[in-house]
């Protein structure tokens, strides 16, 4: 399977497998295990609380000079 990511995805990734001593690969296979063993619920929780912090990044954002 071959899969295109975003570069700067890509360099995030090289960059936390050489900060874990491993490989891309195995970091993609392992969060990718990780995100299909948590249930749906868990998801949806971990996606409503990244909207929370993204509107808190605008009003910050917004309220800078």
């Amino acid at each position: 399977m071959a899969l295109e990511i975003p570069i700067d995805l890509e360099q995030a990734l090289q960059a936390y497998a050489a900060k874990r001593q491993s490989s891309v690969e195995a970091v993609i296979r392992e969060a990718l295990d990780w995100y299909l063993r948590i249930e749906a619920e868990t998801i949806d929780e971990l996606a409503a609380w990244q909207e929370v912090r993204d509107e808190a990044v605008r009003l910050i954002e917004d309220a800078s000079p």
